[in-house]
């Protein structure tokens, strides 16, 4: 169960010396013992992280703002207990933010930082495993990191003549020879832009050698293709122009053989115009003949009524029938004037 504290300002700065001294004391076997320590004291028992916005709860233990409302979200069914004690609280929990441990676990989270940066960035000599010494040299052949009393012997003896000195190295592997895994990488290479070693240097040097014989071969294809283009450009001219002369004769022949075409349709399409000036014309003329022949039926019908009308007004006498037996109506008119007077 997670201890309760009740933060003053004595505390604060106690536990704020107790996380400095932790963070970068070296050379201590309870160092790693003690960071441990306050690991677990600014640990939310919830998430199982350093505290984030802590809040502390009347029993005083303390957990973050968001693993608060996480359980509160979750225990809507029943009341809201402690994580540390199970006390269970009514429906409206107090809180209060704990501004002394809030800064606590800032500093704490600032120092680990540094000190994490520290040693990703720091190379210590390898000579020296009791105590961590800056390294202030890494000798690429033996292959370790000297600080500056290690490093005399590679300056002052001779045995260790020709052994590189570089500034310190954290990491010799990133230094190995991809290709040659017993060569460290020495020189940088501007024609491939990278690090090689010396066995690379001489692989690079024929490297060189079989550039320039692939750079002559290479010009004389480029020259030989050049050539063959220009024949290529020639001889795809030539068959453009041939083509556009076949194809002009062929529009030749063809011409002349359309025009007895044309010439039909002209015919037809005259043809064709006179009859329909033709039925026009016809359809004019029976029009007309309609037109008349409804006048004289017209005429005609009056000629009837108006005979119609006398012999109501005059009774006919007896008299003798005419002679034929057809009669136009201009002759009965004049048989009947010759009765009437």
């Amino acid at each position: 169960m997670q201890q309760c504290f009740r933060f003053t300002e004595d505390s604060r700065q106690v536990l704020l010396r107790l996380c400095y001294s932790t963070l970068t004391f070296k050379g201590s076997s309870m160092e790693d013992t003690d960071k441990l320590n306050l690991e677990e004291m600014l640990m939310c028992p919830v998430c199982q992280d350093t505290f984030k916005d802590p809040r502390q709860l009347s029993c005083g233990h303390t957990i973050c703002m968001v693993c608060l409302e996480n359980m509160m979200d979750h225990s809507s069914d029943g009341p809201f207990r402690c994580p540390d004690c199970r006390e269970s609280f009514g429906p409206i929990v107090e809180v209060q933010k704990s501004y002394a441990l809030a800064n606590i676990v800032e500093h704490f989270r600032v120092i680990k930082r540094r000190r994490q940066e520290e040693q990703t960035t720091n190379v210590y000599c390898d000579c020296c495993p009791e105590e961590k010494t800056l390294a202030f040299k890494t000798c690429l052949k033996c292959e370790v990191s000297l600080c500056k009393e290690h490093v005399k012997d590679h300056l002052e003896l001779l045995v260790f003549t020709g052994h590189p000195l570089v500034s310190p190295l954290g990491d010799l592997l990133e230094r190995k020879c991809p290709h040659h895994e017993d060569k460290v990488l020495r020189y940088y290479c501007n024609a491939s832009m990278r690090y090689i070693c010396n066995v690379c240097t001489l692989e690079s040097k024929q490297h060189n050698l079989a550039t320039e014989a692939s750079s002559v071969l290479r010009r004389q294809l480029t020259e030989y293709m050049d050539q063959r283009f220009e024949m290529l450009k020639a001889q795809i001219a030539e068959s453009r122009d041939n083509l556009q002369k076949e194809i002009l004769r062929q529009k030749q022949r063809v011409i002349p053989a359309a025009s007895p075409l044309n010439s039909v349709t002209v015919v037809l399409l005259f043809l064709w115009f006179i009859v329909l000036y033709y039925a026009y014309n016809y359809s004019v003329e029976n029009q007309m003949l309609t037109e008349a022949l409804e006048k004289q039926q017209n005429r005609v019908h009056h000629v009837y009524s108006t005979i119609e009308e006398l012999l109501v007004g005059h009774p006919m006498k007896r008299h003798k029938p005419l002679e034929t037996g057809e009669a136009t109506g201009d002759d009965l008119i004049e048989h009947w004037n010759g009765n009437v007077s």
